[in-house]
């Protein structure tokens, strides 16, 4: 698999896709997409000894390690509100960040079906 392969499927799904590290062998992408409520959502994978089959465990890692309750807990201020272009109400935080992980898993899933 090579890199212009995994920014397409990223880029047909949405998502901003960017080399942030590249050596040899290994590579780690950065996918970037605004949520719903207009945060600007990102995370990073690595595809290490170009072993496609190990980009997509690590995908799936981050995928099973999100915590929407943890991320949204990130951005709740002292007055208990949404901070720093959050949405105010901390339901709708969460609603949000539920529909982050709704994007991996499609993500995810966009890069297991090729």
């Amino acid at each position: 698999m090579n890199i212009d392969r995994i920014t397409g499927i990223a880029e047909n799904n949405g998502w901003t896709a960017s080399i942030e590290d590249k050596t040899n062998s290994d590579i780690t992408f950065v996918f970037s997409k605004m949520t719903p409520a207009g945060q600007d959502f990102s995370f990073s994978a690595a595809m290490e000894d170009n072993d496609y089959s190990n980009f997509i465990d690590n995908v799936e890692e981050y995928y099973q390690a999100y915590a929407p309750d943890y991320e949204a807990s990130l951005w709740i201020g002292n007055d208990g509100h949404g901070k720093n272009g959050a949405p105010y109400h901390i339901k709708d935080l969460i609603e949000d960040m539920l529909t982050a992980e709704k994007m991996i898993w499609e993500l995810l899933v966009s890069f297991k079906n090729i």
